[in-house]
Parts: structure tokens; sequence; C-alpha cells
């Protein structure tokens, strides 16, 4: 019974992962870079997998029977996935930087273990039945290069390893931990299920898998703001240079010895407020206390002091105003860029975070303020 209800689930599963992966495939023009469409064909070939399994299992009335543990067809079939897998993540936090040659390379020592397999023992498998059984043959050829390839279900490849632009990419840290984890999750699941073949560690599999798909469809539907075609920090002109007045070595330092006083003796909120006009900070999508502590020449507790004494109730809370009234004015401008990208320019990388604390802090949505202005406009014209 138990089996034939992991069947149907399996079903499900083939479903779920096909309409998500045509979705995908039929909206993948929604970003400027790749990732829907690698998340459409992990998805389409995660289904094709499915299918083949249930067809081979109905085939074989595997159902109500063990199966054998550590199968090459598991193994090879879940590697597949696993590389297909990598793509999203990598082109999320990289645009445009994963190539066809670079892809190969990750799955290089995949393939040599493989190739080995098929060139001196011709894809033979001894049968293991049981945990048992494989300690019984733990020293024999063909099981030690099939636990190698089950070695390299863990992501070894992508996204600590790489470092990345935040201007260039839309996934943060935070994204980065979550999906290094549910990769490791779903690692672990794959291999318990390849170990044991028990129906616990395979519909836990399952369960990790479609947690998996929905996050990434909840990322690409409700969250991910898709990095701007046109850049918003564009070179500026360089204003024409004038010669300087030569001046004695006496004086220059004398000016240079006056304006360090002067700057000593600026109080710490108008220094914050400086660093952050002229460097822009707050575009950092990563940007921390410890950041703007160590722009400033101070220490975390003047800092932040200094931030309540400006009337915001904390770091956060003064770059969210600041982001803010960036969005604000833009809309104010005729012309002025689309919502998500004002939202990318200002640093956030949620389109959900971005419209909550514009309503919070300006009192309506973004939307309505927008039509706000064009209401004034047409107003004034008329």
């Amino acid at each position: 019974m138990a089996n034939h209800l992991l069947l149907i689930a399996v079903g499900i599963l083939w479903f779920f992962l096909l309409v998500c992966g045509l979705y995908m495939l039929a909206t993948r023009r929604v970003h400027d870079d790749r990732s829907r469409l690698f998340f459409a064909l992990f998805t389409l070939a995660s289904s094709a997998v499915v299918l083949l399994k249930m067809c081979l299992t109905l085939n074989q009335e595997e159902i109500g029977t063990p199966l054998y543990i550590l199968p090459l067809r598991e193994l090879f079939l879940g590697q597949i996935c696993r590389y297909l897998f990598a793509l999203y993540p990598l082109e999320v936090a990289r645009p445009r930087w994963l190539s066809l040659k670079r892809w190969m390379g990750f799955g290089a020592p995949w393939l040599a273990v493989l190739a080995g397999y098929g060139l001196f023992m011709g894809f033979q498998q001894t049968p293991l039945h049981s945990f048992h059984d494989l300690t019984l043959h733990i020293g024999q050829p063909d099981v030690v290069m099939r636990l190698g390839l089950l070695l390299f279900m863990f992501p070894i490849e992508f996204l600590w390893t790489l470092s990345y632009d935040t201007h260039q990419s839309s996934a943060g840290r935070r994204w980065l931990r979550r999906m290094t984890l549910m990769v490791s999750l779903i690692a672990l699941a794959f291999i318990g299920n390849t170990l044991t073949r028990h129906v616990a560690w395979r519909a836990c599999h399952a369960c990790i898998y479609m947690a998996y798909i929905l996050y990434v469809m909840y990322i690409e539907l409700f969250v991910r703001l898709p990095v701007p075609v046109h850049p918003a920090h564009e070179p500026q002109p360089k204003a024409e240079e004038h010669p300087a007045t030569p001046t004695s070595a006496a004086a220059k330092a004398a000016k240079a010895e006056a304006e360090a006083r002067a700057e000593r003796l600026k109080p710490l909120e108008l220094i914050i407020q400086e660093v952050m006009e002229e460097q822009e900070l707050w575009r950092e999508p990563e940007l921390m206390l410890d950041d703007l502590v160590q722009r400033v020449g101070s220490n975390r507790t003047y800092v932040n002091n200094s931030i309540h004494r400006m009337g915001y109730n904390g770091f956060k809370d003064y770059i969210n105003h600041l982001r803010v009234e960036y969005i604000r004015t833009q809309l104010q401008q005729p012309g002025h860029e689309r919502l998500q990208d004002l939202f990318f320019d200002a640093g956030y990388r949620s389109r959900g975070t971005a419209w909550r604390n514009f309503t919070a802090i300006v009192g309506c949505t973004p939307s309505v303020y927008e039509e706000r202005q064009l209401a004034n406009a047409v107003t004034k014209k008329s």
C-alpha cells in the first residue's frame, strides 16, 4: 500500500515538474539573463527522469519488492539532474558568466570516473541489497567507483567559491546561503535514498525537491528583481581641469593641516551624511553598519548613536529612508525608469521589501505615488 501511494506521489511530482518547466520556458524572457531558461531545462529534465523511473519501475514490477542500493542507473540520472540543477543558481549569481566550457569543466571529474567505470568494468555492478552488503563488498572496484560517483552529488562548484558583483547580480548573500543549504539537503536526501532505497528517504527526497521548486518559483514570480538593462551609473564627463595656482610648500602644508583640523571638528552626523551622499553607499545591496563605520573612521557605538540623533530608528531605517527618498525623487521626474529598475538602482534585491518600505515611509504604494505624480503633471499642463 505504501509503495502504491509513493507511486501516486511520484506521478504528482512528475506533473508538477512538467508544469513548472513549461511555465519557466514560456516566460524565459522576463529577465535579461538566462536563469529561467536554465531552470526550465532542469525541471523538464527532472520530469523526464521521474517519468522514466516510474515506467521502469512498473515494467520491472518492482513495487513491493526490495530494491538494489547504489544502482548505477540512479547515479547516472541523478548526476545529469544535478549538473543541470547547478545552472540556475550560477546564472543568478553571475549572469552570463557560465559558459559551456566552464560547465563541462565542472562535470569533467564525474565524466572521468564514469568513463573509467565503463572502460575497465564494462558498467558491470555487484548487486547490493542492503547496507550490510555494501560493507561486505566495499573493496570491490565497481563499488568504490559508484561511491565516488555518489560523492559528486555535493555542490562543489558554485556559489561560495565564486565572487560576484552586487550591481550585476540580483542575488544577495542571504539568497546564496539559502540556495547552498537547499542544494546540500537535496544531495543528502539523494544519498540517503540511494544507499537505503527506503520509502522514507524517497519521500524525503521528493518533498525537498518540491520545496526547492516552489521556493525558486516564488523568488522568480514575486521577489527577484531583474538586473536593469541600462546601468544606473553612467560615466560622467570630466570637468575641465584648470592649472592650479602655484603655492609654496609651507602654504600647502598649512592648508592641508587646516582642512584636516576642520574635518576632525565636524560632527559625526555631518560626516556620515557627506559620506552617504557623495559615495552613495546606500546603493550597495550588501551594505552593513561595519562598512559605514570603516568609511567614516569611527566605531559602531558612535555611528549608531549618531544615526539615532539624526532621527532614525537605526542603521537599516536610515538606509531605507535614503533608498525610498531616491525612488520618490526619481518618480517625480518625467520619463523615469520602470519601478523595478528604480528598486534595483536604489539597492533593493527584493520587490516585496522595496514595496513595503516605500509604503511605510511615504504612506502609499509606489504605483499610487507614480499615478499621483502623473496626475499632477497633467494638471500643471492644463
